[in-house]
């Protein structure tokens, strides 16, 4: 295999688990969800790490869908280009 295609399948693989991670953080934010619908923490260091860690997945995971969508889209340019 080529350089492209070993790049296209790191690209493919990188979607799906951003997503996934988007999913995680969803998921532990319903959980967290009282009656009213307010997220309730236990003390404010929990809220603090929760803060930090989900904040970080969002943002990794969105910079891991952007890095796996040009990676699809360029091999898709220079393969049709050529």
């Amino acid at each position: 295999m080529e350089d492209a295609e070993i790049a296209l399948m790191f690209s493919f693989l990188m979607i799906p688990a951003a997503i996934w991670m988007q999913l995680w953080v969803k998921g532990r934010r319903e959980k967290r969800q009282n009656e009213v619908g307010e997220e309730e923490f236990e003390n404010t260091g929990r809220a603090l790490f929760s803060i930090v860690t989900e904040g970080s997945a969002v943002v990794g995971g969105l910079i891991m869908i952007i890095v796996g969508s040009s990676g699809v889209i360029k091999y898709f340019v220079n393969f049709y280009t050529q």
